[in-house]
């Protein structure tokens, strides 16, 4: 007899665990595309793992489309663009998947604008300078949509860590993950990279300030807008 506050033991081998953190940093861009991969052995030992469960976690991401392996003198195991993935997405995966952007959506408008509220009381010197590092490497007039949306995690992600909140880092570095995908059939422009920036520069600077308050409403106001741009344009898909 099944019981609502249980749920049924599952196993897990230990290619799930290398291949749940290999698809999260690459859905994360910590990866970014076309970068090789670490060699088998330096993932082993990273893991440590064995090199059976390792190739099986690399079989699957492979199947999956964000990794392919490549021979020659300059061979390896490289990462593909995500949004190779986003792209052959069926109507019925965009739908099956809807709900849960929605929740997720209303989940990150409660988590980020928190996560700035208390980044702005606590963050350290060496976060805000790592902070404006990266706004100043995402005003390169040479910069790519993958770096730039590199740098986007990594400013999102450095504020959650800048909250000192464990709980509340490890939910936004979840939330990237499953709304990264999304993300990335969004398009790039001028003016999408404008409106980034300067939201990133308002919240630096209310960083700079310790203005809680403005912190939290510029990252409600950055995130808000942006959630509405991904569901209108899933919308769209969902109807072709």
């Amino acid at each position: 007899m099944s019981h609502p506050f249980f749920r049924q033991v599952q196993s897990k081998k230990v290619s799930d665990f290398i291949l749940e953190q290999l698809e999260e940093a690459i859905i994360l861009k910590e990866f970014l595309s076309n970068e090789q991969l670490p060699s088998e052995r330096e993932l082993a030992a990273a893991f440590n793992c064995s090199r059976l469960a390792l190739r099986e976690a690399l079989s699957t991401l492979e199947t999956q489309g964000l990794i392919e392996k490549r021979l020659g003198a300059k061979g390896g195991t490289f990462v593909l663009p995500v949004t190779q993935r986003s792209n052959t997405r069926t109507k019925e995966d965009i739908e099956s998947s809807w709900q849960d952007l929605l929740e997720i959506f209303e989940y990150r408008l409660m988590v980020e604008p928190e996560a700035a509220r208390l980044a702005a009381d606590r963050i350290l010197p060496r976060d805000l300078q790592q902070l404006e590092q990266l706004l100043h490497q995402s005003q390169s007039e040479s910069i790519m949509r993958e770096e730039f949306r590199s740098i986007d995690v990594k400013f999102h992600l450095l504020i959650g860590a800048a909250s000192q909140n464990a709980y509340i880092a490890n939910a936004i570095r979840k939330i990237r993950t499953s709304i990264n995908p999304a993300l990335d059939l969004m398009p790039y422009s001028d003016e999408v990279k404008l409106n980034t920036i300067n939201h990133h520069k308002q919240l630096v600077e209310a960083f700079i300030k310790k203005d809680s308050r403005l912190a939290k409403e510029t990252m409600y106001a950055h995130i808000s807008g942006t959630s509405l741009a991904i569901a209108k344009r899933i919308s769209q898909q969902n109807h072709l």
